[in-house]
């Protein structure tokens, strides 16, 4: 785990010094600060909103009408559970100890989804038991890590039942396991679970569903024992695995008490820290649906809860404790405020002994009806093998089974949108219509309204008072930027046309520049998940900001969209939305949706991933949607951002070309792979001096 850590660290000051460079190298904008300040101050209203309602709630009545809805949006954030297979659990292995046994188990929480996991009990005892279940955090050992495994030996100790596993991404489950490097293709932990967890954005659900399906196994799993009491069964989460706890504790109610450590904060909170967070910790809608971590917990409500946290976390103190005061209120208001505590240690981000030691007090308490103080006697945690439930180290190698991307790839394939081929222009109406309404189902687009606080910077260069018409430029590098400004605004110009650049927010002018932060990950990228917390995709604001302006850029009719990037995409998506636009470049824009999902090496901004978009649209189909308007597609990219052969744009794009040939534009759709940028300036200066004809 060592040598994962000091990678990450590594990475960590390669990107900070990275950005410290960039932004030493900039001039100070005045749009830097725009969408952070944009984003702070919705997360407050909506925060704000919230609170104001769950404070409103005063009766049972009430907090079971919240339970009902809080538990309806995850089951619609996570997406649908699979259907409850057999676990087929095997006990491989047995560890004696003194006082306690460690069973090595594995079982199929879905079928051939191999869980690697280390059930601790005491030893020599009879009847049932209470027990735990015990998700693990980012740790990447997994159920190794050495605080996991001394709050298992401790609570063992205490007569309690405990099953631990590792996480998907961690220990002895890598998902993307490399065998020529012997290690997971990306990194493990939170490296795997964001290759992973933006995949399943695009099929309209959330990584957290494998997590918390897992827990609902383990759960399956403890009932079956003999040894087990079914009535006493709690769950213990630390940080990742705290995140788990928070999510699912609610959402069963075989789980008798929780505690939660180094995890309960506010989303509100955690942005403000600059915590960007693991996918599997960013439901998409969860604040406009009004539902943060106080939501969560209160659906939890009455029965026993501890929240433990650390003072010196980089998970915010002041959300944990802000947190605790909403819930106070709402376990007074159900008569058990005995029933919920928090315990704070004045430490970093760890389950350390201070909050080992609660949280057994407060299980003994709770689950075994023992009104005692509990002490840590000392232990040494086993090495990571000697807990191995694989013979190999690696689910991936000693099973033959399937991963977290097999069965995205299969949700992918029983998705892929089926839409039958107009077969006259009546018919494209209807579909063109139906690609329009699922797109702004999709994007969240809204009004096409400029929103307040939000500018959209321009740059205009004229080609004089006999203009053949307009052209607005929307880069993902930014207007200014020389490849944009010298190949294509300037092949706009050069072919007589008037060319507006665009920077949509957090592009060019408005990137984020915000000198007293240098953060160690991608602004973008940042922007992209809270934007999903806060249920509008970023993608979908960048498309409002070019229907929003374009209309009060220029006195004409129509114009036309020259998108670069991502820009490509969203050119593409308004035109679809907006007749007015009357034809489309698209540059560098990735080739598909189901290409991102294919190659878990995918290097696409998360801002290009539309949650649900796989099984309501193509790429294809908002290309299709415009016709028989002028399009030029010049080197659609695969997912590592690589152009793609002309061979693979054209049978991708086929559908498109049908399309313009049902309605007699044949010509009107061009698709280019393999030009260099000269090239590409050629044939955007051909394209637009054909359009007079």
């Amino acid at each position: 785990m060592s040598g994962f850590l000091l990678t990450r660290r590594r990475l960590a000051a390669l990107l900070f010094a990275a950005n410290a460079a960039r932004q030493a190298g900039r001039a100070q904008s005045p749009l830097g600060s725009m969408l952070w300040d944009y984003i702070k101050e919705y997360l407050r209203l909506l925060d704000e909103r919230r609170a104001q309602a769950l404070a409103a709630l005063q009766s049972e009545e009430d907090f079971a009408k919240l339970r009902s809805r809080v538990r309806a949006r995850l089951a619609e954030m996570w997406g649908a559970f699979p259907e409850r297979t057999p676990l087929n659990p095997r006990q491989v292995g047995l560890i004696e100890r003194d006082d306690h046994v460690v069973e090595k188990i594995v079982f199929e929480s879905r079928p051939q989804f191999h869980v690697t996991a280390n059930l601790y009990r005491p030893k020599n005892t009879a009847g049932k038991l209470p027990a735990l279940v015990f998700p693990c955090g980012h740790a990447a050992g997994g159920k190794a890590g050495e605080t996991y495994q001394k709050f298992s030996i401790l609570m063992a100790r205490q007569g309690f039942v405990v099953l631990t596993w590792d996480p998907l991404g961690q220990g002895e489950r890598l998902q993307l396991w490399a065998a020529q490097k012997q290690a997971s293709a990306v990194g493990p932990g939170t490296a795997e679970h964001r290759v992973l967890g933006n995949q399943c954005y695009l099929l309209g659900m959330n990584l957290m569903q494998y997590r918390v399906w897992d827990a609902a196994r383990a759960l399956d799993y403890l009932q079956s024992r003999p040894d087990v009491d079914a009535a006493r069964i709690g769950i213990a989460g630390q940080s990742g695995g705290g995140m788990t706890a928070l999510q699912f504790a609610c959402f069963d109610d075989r789980l008798k008490a929780a505690f939660l450590s180094c995890a309960v904060a506010t989303f509100r909170h955690k942005t403000e820290a600059l915590l960007i967070a693991d996918p599997e910790q960013i439901l998409y809608g969860t604040l406009r649906y009004g539902i943060d971590h106080p939501e969560l917990l209160a659906a939890f409500a009455p029965k026993p809860l501890l929240v433990g946290a650390a003072i010196r976390d980089f998970v915010p103190i002041a959300g944990a404790r802000r947190t605790h005061a909403e819930l106070a209120q709402a376990y007074a208001k159900l008569g058990a405020p005995e029933n919920l505590g928090l315990v704070e240690t004045d430490a970093e981000h760890a389950l350390n002994r201070e909050l080992r030691e609660a949280a057994a007090g407060f299980f003994v308490r709770a689950l075994a009806g023992r009104n005692e103080t509990v002490k840590e006697e000392p232990t040494q945690p086993a090495p990571a093998a000697e807990l191995f439930v694989t013979a190999t180290g690696q689910a991936a190698t000693a099973f033959a089974g399937k991963t977290v991307q097999d069965f995205n790839a299969e949700r992918a394939a029983a998705a892929a949108p089926q839409f039958t081929m107009p077969a006259n222009a009546d018919e494209f109406s209807v579909y063109s219509h139906e690609i329009a309404h699922r797109i702004r189902e999709i994007t969240r687009v809204g009004a096409f309204k400029a929103e307040r606080g939000i500018e959209v910077p321009d740059r205009m260069l004229d080609a004089g008072p006999f203009a053949k018409g307009a052209a607005f430029v929307v880069a993902d590098r930014g207007k200014d930027d020389d490849v944009v400004r010298r190949n294509y605004i300037d092949a706009v110009v050069a072919a007589d046309y008037q060319a507006i650049g665009l920077d949509l927010r957090g592009w060019g002018d408005s990137a984020a520049f915000i000198p007293s932060i240098l953060p160690r990950f991608d602004w973008d990228d940042f922007f992209a998940y809270r934007s999903l917390e806060l249920g509008r995709p970023l993608f979908g604001q960048r498309l409002k900001d070019l229907l929003a302006t374009a209309p009060r850029r220029t006195d004409r009719r129509g114009w036309y969209v020259v998108g670069v990037g991502i820009g490509g995409l969203v050119a593409a998506h308004a035109a679809a939305l907006d007749p007015r636009i009357l034809g489309v470049v698209s540059i560098d824009a990735p080739l598909s949706y189901r290409s991102l999902v294919d190659d878990p090496l995918a290097e696409q901004p998360v801002s290009a991933y539309l949650p649900g978009v796989i099984g309501a649209y193509e790429v294809r189909d908002a290309y299709a949607a415009l016709a028989p308007r002028p399009l030029l597609i010049v080197n659609p990219q695969d997912a590592r951002r690589k152009p793609v052969s002309a061979a693979a744009a054209g049978e991708e794009y086929a559908w498109t070309a049908r399309i313009y040939e049902l309605l007699e534009a044949p010509a009107g759709v061009t698709v280019a792979s393999g030009l260099s940028r000269r090239q590409t300036r050629a044939a955007l200066g051909k394209w637009f001096s054909a359009l007079e004809g």
